[in-house]
């Protein structure tokens, strides 16, 4: 450690940290981002560093995805009201995916107590630990959808079936839901399929990080998701679908120095006494039309 000043010194800590750092001045300017804020948001310093923290390059929202605005910012608020927050929030990375992520925040003050600025600490919700290793096995295994890396059509409809048999031993309810991207034909039209494709891959990690452990998705046709939601009634389809709608709402597609935000719509349905795979498949696109014709953008729910 030998020559290195007290600023180096801060550096190399706080860039060895586990957790993402970043911190403001009064102003709610940022003045520190650490590899760990760079690794998490794909942010790197030069993009950050001097921008207010309530610009929207971070999009944050709350635990019910909605957005966090001005002094509702967990910085700001903790420079406002002076005290420490934990709150679990998302935010949107700069490949353009919503993700979750737990953060604590802690005013920064002088020895005279004034304020100077406020700290936080933020850490990638992990919903699946597992992933890695499933993902790995699932891939050598041709299981998984090449270009959106969640599962391929084979490998989903067979999870559907798996819980349609279940289903008939112990009648716990679950659902399907069939989702789609709204207006991928004006992508396609303006900047081609490679764009399209982009678009795809960004909607379907973002619904993916939105799930649970429990759930499934795939790739069910080229702009079509299936989603299989265990131990979930109609009501609980619902709400997820409104959490998958708001979560793909905030995400954006960067391509080529143009940047846009996509709409879903969704179909969701509950599985039946003796259902196929084909009926309640049947039953959610039924759902997913209805929400396309009535302008998408929404979720619907049929139950017969």
């Amino acid at each position: 450690m030998a020559g290195l000043g007290s600023q180096e010194l801060y550096r190399m800590v706080l860039d060895s940290l586990p957790v993402a750092v970043c911190a403001v001045d009064r102003e709610g300017k940022v003045i520190l981002w650490n590899d760990g804020a760079e690794r998490v948001t794909g942010f790197l310093r030069q993009d950050v560093l001097g921008r207010l923290c309530s610009e929207a390059f971070l999009e944050h929202a709350d635990a019910g995805n909605n957005p966090l605005e001005g002094s509702a910012i967990p910085l700001l608020e903790t420079m406002r009201d002076g005290k420490c927050l934990t709150v679990r929030a998302s935010l949107r990375k700069k490949s353009g995916q919503s993700v979750g992520v737990h953060v604590r925040t802690v005013p920064l003050r002088a020895d005279d107590g004034r304020m100077q600025g406020a700290a936080e600490l933020f850490e990638e919700i992990i919903a699946r630990t597992p992933t890695d290793r499933r993902h790995d096995k699932l891939a050598v295994a041709g299981a998984m959808d090449q270009l959106t890396g969640i599962l391929n059509h084979s490998m989903i409809l067979a999870h559907l079936q798996e819980a349609l048999s279940l289903h008939k031993v112990y009648p716990v309810p679950f659902c399907a839901l069939c989702i789609s991207i709204d207006e991928v034909a004006k992508i396609r039209e303006r900047f081609g399929q490679a764009a399209v494709d982009a678009t795809l891959q960004v909607v379907a990690q973002t619904l993916q990080s939105a799930l649970r452990p429990t759930d499934f998705l795939g790739r069910w046709q080229e702009q079509e998701f299936l989603a299989v939601l265990t131990e979930c009634n109609e009501s609980d389809a619902s709400k997820v679908g409104e959490r998958l709608h708001k979560m793909t709402q905030r995400a954006h597609v960067n391509w080529w120095g143009d940047t846009w935000s996509v709409t879903i719509s969704i179909g969701a349905t509950q599985a039946h006494d003796m259902d196929t795979a084909g009926g309640i498949v049947s039953r959610a696109e039924e759902a997913l039309r209805k929400s396309s014709d009535s302008g998408g953008n929404q979720v619907v729910v049929v139950t017969h």
